[in-house]
């Protein structure tokens, strides 16, 4: 599959899905990994939002 990048500002719009699939599976095997926080916080805000580029692309 070939797919053209386009590019606005600093930001890549387009993706291959397989390179956003290693991308997310990555992330997954990385937290994982890390095993369960002791100490952590019992709850946490997140605050923030997606712009529409990230894996939606």
């Amino acid at each position: 599959m070939v797919i053209k990048p386009k590019v606005r500002g600093f930001l890549c719009t387009t993706t291959h899905p397989v390179g956003c699939d290693e991308n997310v599976r990555r992330q997954i095997d990385h937290v994982t990994a890390s095993g369960n926080m002791v100490d952590g916080p019992k709850r946490v805000l997140v605050l923030g939002a997606s712009t529409g580029y990230g894996l939606a692309s």
